[in-house]
């Protein structure tokens, strides 16, 4: 019998590829209007180039595009830059459709809620702070919080040991099958892989993900459950 659920927090709970798409966008429009010379199209795409090699929340990825593209850090265009990204941000740190109301009557049902994400600590609970729904969890994992990334074993034992709970009686829901759903299954949890926020071209045809369940909208929680 499931008595936790699982989730990661980026493209399962929060549109997090939207949102970044969207700032980046404003932060170049606004690094081209104080003196960046590049078009928006190459700018957005070194940009995206620079987040390959140094990570999607790497925080000092202005300074390195500035390097990259001008060989110095203009302080001008890098202000403009994150001023535009930081104003962009709240507009777009919106939880996917539905998922307030299905974790609203899975703590009704009496289920223990947890978060395990790659995400850094402190971004990980701004994001929740800022959706309105740190209040649903019993636990949060975070990158910091054991310092491994999944699909290590390491950071859904750190979530089992917080909740008491055994591995057959949690489900981890994910976008990511070769983390979320291989890093769940290793320590033999029931899977879930949330189709609609697969971020990798398309997702694997249904069947193939590796999960035990397969959703395209986080309120079909509800009815595996039951």
């Amino acid at each position: 019998m499931i008595k936790a659920v699982l989730f990661d927090l980026d493209n399962t709970l929060i549109d997090f590829m939207r949102m970044k798409r969207a700032c980046c966008e404003a932060a170049v429009s606004a690094m081209i209007k104080a003196g960046l010379k590049l078009s928006k199209k190459t700018a957005i795409k070194i940009l995206y180039q620079l987040y390959d090699r140094y990570g999607i929340e790497y925080k000092h990825i202005f300074e390195k595009f500035l390097i990259e593209t001008h060989k110095k850090i203009d302080y001008r265009i890098l202000a403009a830059g994150i001023f535009a990204y930081r104003e962009a941000q709240p507009d777009f740190v919106k939880p996917y459709p539905k998922v307030i109301p299905t974790l609203t009557l899975l703590k009704k049902k009496g289920l223990k809620l947890g978060i395990v994400s790659d995400a850094h600590r402190l971004k990980a609970w701004m994001r929740l702070t800022e959706l309105g729904i740190g209040k649903y969890f019993d636990v949060v994992v975070a990158h910091g919080d054991v310092r491994k990334r999944k699909p290590s074993r390491i950071p859904f034992r750190k979530a089992l040991a917080s909740l008491k709970l055994k591995p057959e009686d949690v489900l981890m829901v994910g976008d990511w099958p070769e983390r979320d759903v291989v890093g769940a299954r290793k320590l033999g949890m029931k899977t879930c892989f949330a189709r609609y926020g697969f971020q990798f071209g398309k997702p694997p045809r249904r069947g193939l993900s590796g999960a035990d369940f397969e959703i395209e909208s986080i309120s079909e929680l509800i009815g595996i459950l039951n």
